[in-house]
């Protein structure tokens, strides 16, 4: 509100297509008011009918973007007058090309490098361990090759000791949108619990996927009963979370647009 006094308003209400086909329809009521020179948001809660949402999207994937369009009314109350209206109503559109968007993850080339020996010695002594570093290591290395570590020794959850990973991960656009970005932000659990996060800015473009490598370190106090269940199956789930800022053609937006999305799946570990 640009307006050096406060705008009321007794009615707003929005209607949201994508395609041609409206998706949804919102009102408020009256209870509205914009501070003078300043703003404020106005919240809908809607209700989304999944035929609806099918109707407008079946054919998404065949699509490089989507044409949206949001119908805005306002309806200001007018003053008591003689002549005038109960209220004043306006109406206008917002019209946007989003990218047509079904992501796939994968996980490739995952495999693990465990800490050296002084590493060790320096986490114990931290610790306050008496614990040959040798010893130790030799345990670490058994837990991360999926063996059975020897007992007497130490359990490497107990000191903080650094393990060095390496992953790919596969983004590809199952649609037909092409998804550039110069970094990825990701978050990465295994079997369910939180494994390593961070950011990687080795992005390479390959026949319609972008192939993120991520080097990263994660606490060997972090190799919890469902880590360790990876190292000895060779293999796991993982969810990977992830965002990144997507740059569109100049005609559609200039500025680079965020995006994040949350998918799983399974992987096993490099040999």
């Amino acid at each position: 509100n640009p307006y050096p006094v406060a705008l009321p308003f007794d009615g707003m209400g929005l209607a949201f297509s994508v395609e041609g086909a409206k998706v949804f329809t919102a009102a408020s009521q009256g209870g509205f008011t914009v501070p003078a020179s300043g703003s404020k948001s106005n919240a809908f809660s809607v209700a989304l009918a999944y035929e609806d949402v099918i109707k407008a999207v079946r054919e998404y994937a065949s699509k490089d973007y989507l044409s949206t369009v949001i119908d805005v009314t306002l309806s200001i109350p007018l003053p008591k007058l003689p002549g005038l209206p109960k209220n004043f109503t306006f109406a206008w559109a917002l019209k946007k090309k989003i990218p047509a968007i079904k992501p796939r993850l994968a996980v490739l080339d995952f495999k693990v490098v465990p800490p050296t020996q002084e590493q060790i010695r320096e986490a114990l002594a931290k610790a306050g361990r008496k614990v040959d570093a040798g010893k130790a290591l030799g345990v670490l290395k058994n837990v991360l090759e999926g063996k059975k570590p020897a007992s007497g020794a130490i359990d490497p959850s107990e000191i903080d000791v650094p393990v060095s990973v390496s992953f790919t991960i596969e983004l590809a656009n199952e649609a037909k949108a092409d998804l550039s970005f110069a970094k990825l932000g990701y978050d990465l659990s295994v079997n369910g619990d939180r494994l390593v996060a961070g950011e990687s800015t080795d992005v390479v473009r390959e026949a319609g996927r972008s192939l993120i490598t991520v080097v990263s370190t994660f606490s060997s106090r972090s190799l919890s009963q469902n880590v360790r269940k990876l190292f000895t199956d060779r293999k796991g789930t993982f969810t990977l979370h992830g965002s990144a800022a997507v740059k569109l053609p100049d005609e559609i937006r200039k500025d680079p647009v965020p995006l994040e999305f949350e998918e799983g799946g399974s992987f096993a570990i490099r040999p």
